[in-house]
């Protein structure tokens, strides 16, 4: 989780729990809660992250973001944070998701 333009990306560990899963047209969004892992420091600007995947009608992923206290911030996963992301998905949501197309 790094600032938009950040020189030096800096990957951080976190763990995820299932959120809402909708349909909303051609797409599924998917929200997952981030949790720290202990020892682990958020970004100091950053205070209430989550996370929000959005998916086309077979799954696969589309857009990844960040949010900040529900609202879209100035940062971004790192491609480690976002891998770690999509196998979430894979493992914990692919069938709600398959159940909304």
């Amino acid at each position: 989780m790094n600032k938009y333009g950040a020189e030096h990306l800096q990957d951080h560990r976190f763990t995820l729990e299932c959120g809402e899963i909708e349909r909303r047209g051609p797409w599924i969004d998917v929200r997952l809660n981030l949790l720290t892992e202990p020892g682990q420091m958020l970004p100091e600007d950053l205070s209430d992250p989550s996370v929000y995947v959005i998916c086309n009608l077979e799954g696969t992923i589309v857009q990844y973001i960040l949010l900040d206290e529900g609202c879209d911030s100035e940062f971004m996963f790192t491609p480690a944070e976002k891998e770690q992301i999509a196998a979430f998905i894979r493992q914990h949501c692919s069938a709600s998701i398959k159940s909304l197309s």
